[in-house]
């Protein structure tokens, strides 16, 4: 393991959200841990992140306010900024985050605000640490030799402990015992059976046994987490192997760079056992072919942290596979993710290119007219619901002026633009961020000095919003008088919608500042009717990548939205390079 100190800043600045804020934004990393911040702060945070946007200003923003110094001090170096990093898929995202916690106990910034973001963009699972060196009190915690400290904090985190990898073998998924034995085989043990169970070597030494009951009571059988989890394995690999035989994709190990810093490919060693592989009509694979299926190991195991081995029978032929994810601590029999036959046919199938205005025609149809108020569009949610509002001349225009076959995506488009706050709002309760209903503390209807009446919701943040009834709202909640119960549910309902639409209008901000910056349009329309096509069509791209973050199933590994960065910072060399303080395991 690699820990490094980042450089300190001055300025009272904390460059570190940026860095991994827009790592976040990228799709290459994961907010692993808010530790000791407010409940408001989190909230808006995971609001933005399960989006797919970042929350640099708000974690900056906080952690300025809480780095306050009362003349205590005349330092400016607030940020506390630490990676650490492990070789390949050694450690989870979520043990390296166990590791974090430890190493901010161990450093006296335990009761600190911090931020633990798991990175996936390199072969190497790495996790940064954001936090502020002030105290409450408006002293700083002491920098003198942090990077002499670090060092032997983490040292005696690391220290070599087998009962540990013993007891993080035990923790995978595993239904049978040949599965077990792979698992402890990737984690660079040898291992034989004996007279109780298993024994283990390592380094030509004996690192313990392994009773064969403890095996067996971990046995698992078809779990809802094997099941999705060998879905999300088959496009994974499916993906590859597209780019692979397209030759889009080069081993990320295959690549060495000379004295004069020129990258040249290198031929990745061949696992002898894919020689061994027949194809579907009983003959070997031919060189191509051998060096394509290497490469596909060598990525599943480089980005993923994916394992691929062979079984073979008597006369030495391969007839099976196995699968180690060391990112979800799943081994799984091969054939059950992907047939081998198919694992290892890389003829390029035509497929048809998604859109992504595919996500708005799984939610709603679109009709555009003209009637004696003026033109507008309709759109007709799946669920029964329908909106309606004026769209401008120019847009009515655009949508009738190009051809049949592309006045859909024109008419989505527009779509997207006039009805953000709505089509977020319909995402949000299909796919729910927040319960809210855990967040209100109390209701209670209130007459506005308007006339009006109003629900009051007192939330368990302090945040007390005052939300007017319509008039048919107030006369649904007088039918209720005589059943409280329902009087309560009704409110609850009319509460719950009011924060999930407040939620969907900061995304929609959001989206807005992105589409300007993106556009380059230093001033932008105050109305969606006034957008341009092109400020439109980048908008409705924005909207669309926020709607796909939405709709995924919950988890944060790299396979989710992973693709390569093109930007990088002053920090992404401190992820590659393997400097610093090295650390046994």
């Amino acid at each position: 393991m690699i820990v490094k100190k980042l450089n300190d800043v001055s300025g009272g600045g904390f460059p570190g959200a940026r860095y991994n804020e827009k790592k976040i934004a990228d799709g290459v990393a994961t907010l692993m841990a808010m530790e000791n911040v407010s409940e408001a702060l989190r909230h808006n945070v995971e609001t933005l992140h399960r989006f797919g946007l970042d929350a640099s200003a708000e974690v900056e923003r906080y952690m300025k306010e809480n780095s306050k110094t009362y003349g205590n001090t005349k330092t400016t170096r607030f940020q506390f900024h630490v990676s650490a990093s492990v070789k390949g898929r050694a450690m989870s995202p979520e043990e390296l985050t166990d590791f974090a916690r430890e190493l901010m106990v161990g450093m006296g910034y335990a009761r600190q605000p911090y931020f633990v973001y798991a990175h996936h963009d390199t072969g190497n699972n790495h996790v940064h640490i954001l936090s502020t060196r002030i105290k409450p009190n408006g002293y700083a915690i002491s920098d003198h030799q942090d990077r002499r400290r670090l060092n032997e904090c983490a040292n005696r985190i690391l220290s070599p402990d087998i009962k540990k990898d013993i007891d993080r073998i035990l923790g995978y998924d595993y239904e049978t015992e040949g599965q077990f034995a792979n698992i402890v085989k990737t984690h660079g043990y040898k291992i034989e059976k004996s007279l109780d169970g298993y024994r283990l070597f390592k380094c030509g030494g004996n690192a313990g046994n392994i009773a064969i009951g403890d095996i067996l009571n971990r046995i698992t059988k078809n779990s809802p987490k094997r099941k999705d989890r060998a879905t999300q394995l088959r496009a994974i690999i499916r993906k590859y192997k597209g780019e692979i035989a397209e030759g889009k994709c080069q081993n990320v190990d295959n690549v060495k760079v000379s004295k004069g810093k020129k990258r040249k490919p290198v031929k990745a060693k061949l696992n002898t056992d894919i020689r061994k592989i027949l194809d579907n009509h009983g003959k070997p694979l031919s060189k191509e072919n051998c060096q394509r299926i290497q490469t596909l190991i060598d990525v599943l195991k480089t980005k993923f942290g994916i394992d691929i081995s062979f079984q073979k029978d008597k006369d030495g032929r391969v007839r099976g596979y196995s699968i180690i994810d060391h990112a979800e601590k799943i081994a799984f029999d091969g054939s059950k993710v992907m047939k081998l036959s198919e694992l290892i046919d890389f003829a390029i199938k035509p497929q048809r290119k998604p859109s992504p205005l595919d996500v708005y025609r799984d939610l709603f149809t679109v009709e555009v007219g003209k009637d004696s108020r003026g033109n507008y569009m309709l759109i007709n949610v799946k669920d029964g619901s329908t909106y309606r509002k004026p769209i401008s001349p120019r847009q009515y225009a655009w949508y009738n002026g190009v051809k049949d076959d592309e006045r859909e995506d024109v008419g989505l488009t527009i779509a997207a633009t006039m009805f953000s706050e709505e089509i977020l709002t319909e995402y949000l309760i299909r796919y729910p961020i927040h319960n809210h209903q855990e967040r209100i503390k109390g209701m209670a209807v209130v007459k506005h000095r308007n006339g009006n009446y109003c629900l009051r919701a007192a939330l368990t943040d302090g945040y007390i919003p005052l939300i007017e009834l319509t008039s048919e709202e107030e006369a649904k909640f007088r039918s209720l008088h005589a059943d409280e119960q329902a009087r309560q549910d009704f409110l609850m309902s009319i509460a719950m919608l009011h924060l999930t639409r407040r939620d969907a209008e900061a995304v929609k901000d959001r989206i807005k500042q992105n589409t300007q910056s993106k556009a380059g349009v230093r001033i932008f329309p105050s109305r969606p009717q006034d957008y341009s096509p092109e400020i439109s069509q980048v908008f409705t791209f924005n909207l669309a990548n926020a709607l796909s973050s939405l709709n995924v199933s919950s988890g944060s590994s790299g396979y989710k939205r992973e693709h390569e960065v093109g930007n990088r910072s002053r920090y992404d060399d401190i992820d590659d390079r393997q400097s610093g303080t090295r650390l046994t395991m």
